[in-house]
């Protein structure tokens, strides 16, 4: 009699269990559902899920795989974790279905994909016609860097970071739609936008949710063809210095197609479920580019054989310019590196002597993998 009674109470847990999502259940197609047992298989079936638009993913399970809430972010790309429903058989989770939503700038690429613009509500249709047109402007440039920094520069140009607490499902400046149409969006929304402008651009671009300045941070990665990945942070790229004394901001291109040297010093993610990243600094990194070389004086940066030359340069450029923030890169030195040093050499040594400049400065000196950057703001004396 006792054995009956655990019986009927193990068959009334394993309904409870399931009864709650039944409806969701029977809602999808079970048969072509995946049984998947690692972290690796699980990752790619949800980024495909994603670009396929699928906003409930139902999987088997193998191994005991049970993932949900933030750990389900790691793996995704495109999407907001919503909910995740499990079924458990003697004791085991046996199959799962995931609700997720998807990203507006992921819809939009969606319907640009396929020409079924119906998925989308009015928000992202406004979104779609805005990205057609900066695409289309984007796709004029003559080489595939160009295109790049067009996208990105129109995200800039665009959007001002904004990260309101209140962080609900939908909210609009987690999204391309805060980024582009409303002007103001947190991590999440510029890489909603970059992925969008970019995919439809022709690139290989996903995103990374990992850490930076010890907080959840959400960033880019490009490939162009060819095998080789990088990261674009947009969001640390926008708006990143101001002139002393006005209103004109200048952004920095550190993280346009940074490679690992630079990225992991200042970003860490889950490096085993995203694509690996060319190691070193190479001819695609903005301030390497001969697109930023042919063009010098119209970005912002200088780009530097030694340390001492990126001073001078700054050097020339604050004593013809009086009141001027002047930023270089040069390779790293660990003598370069203190920047109580730098401050003492460019302000008693540099600029009076060789430029007649005297006035006030401040230095900051910033190290990324195996370069430096230099950022002066200079004030001459009345």
């Amino acid at each position: 009699m006792r054995k009956m009674i655990l019986s009927v109470i193990f068959i009334l847990a394993l309904i409870i269990q399931s009864v709650a999502s039944a409806a969701d259940f029977n809602s999808v197609d079970w048969s072509k559902a995946p049984r998947i047992g690692n972290k690796n298989d699980f990752a790619a079936y949800i980024r495909n899920c994603e670009r396929n638009n699928q906003t409930l993913i139902p999987m088997y399970i193998a191994n005991d795989l049970v993932i949900k809430g933030d750990e389900f972010l790691k793996f995704t790309n495109l999407t907001q974790y919503v909910n995740a429903t499990f079924e458990y058989v003697n004791g085991k989770p046996n199959r799962v279905l995931y609700e997720i939503m998807i990203y507006p700038g992921a819809k939009v690429v969606y319907a640009y994909r396929t020409g079924n613009t119906s998925i989308l509500d009015e928000n992202e249709r406004q979104l779609y016609a805005k990205a057609i047109k900066i695409v289309g402007e984007a796709k004029r440039q003559p080489t595939p860097l160009r295109r790049e920094l067009y996208i990105h520069d129109a995200i800039t140009q665009a959007s001002t970071y904004y990260n309101e607490k209140d962080n609900h499902l939908g909210a609009h400046h987690l999204t391309a739609v805060g980024a582009l149409l409303e002007g103001r969006a947190n991590c999440q929304g510029y890489a909603d936008a970059f992925y969008m402008l970019g995919t439809m651009c022709g690139f290989n671009v996903g995103k990374i949710n990992g850490v930076a300045d010890n907080g959840p941070h959400v960033w880019n990665t490009i490939e162009f063809g060819d095998g080789k990945y990088y990261c674009v942070d947009v969001t640390w790229d926008d708006a990143s210095f101001k002139m002393n004394g006005s209103n004109s901001e200048y952004n920095n291109y550190i993280y346009f197609n940074a490679p690992l040297e630079i990225m992991q010093t200042t970003h860490r993610w889950e490096k085993a479920y995203y694509p690996t990243l060319q190691s070193k600094v190479d001819g695609r990194y903005f301030y390497m580019t001969k697109e930023f070389s042919d063009t010098r004086g119209k970005y912002f940066g200088f780009h530097s054989r030694t340390a001492e030359d990126a001073l001078n340069y700054i050097a020339r450029r604050v004593a013809d310019e009086g009141c001027r923030l002047s930023w270089a890169m040069a390779p790293y030195s660990s003598k370069y590196a203190d920047s109580s040093f730098v401050g003492r050499h460019l302000t008693n040594e540099i600029l009076p002597q060789y430029y007649n400049f005297y006035g006030s400065t401040r230095i900051s000196v910033t190290h990324r993998g195996n370069y430096l950057f230099f950022t002066v703001d200079a004030v001459r004396n009345k």
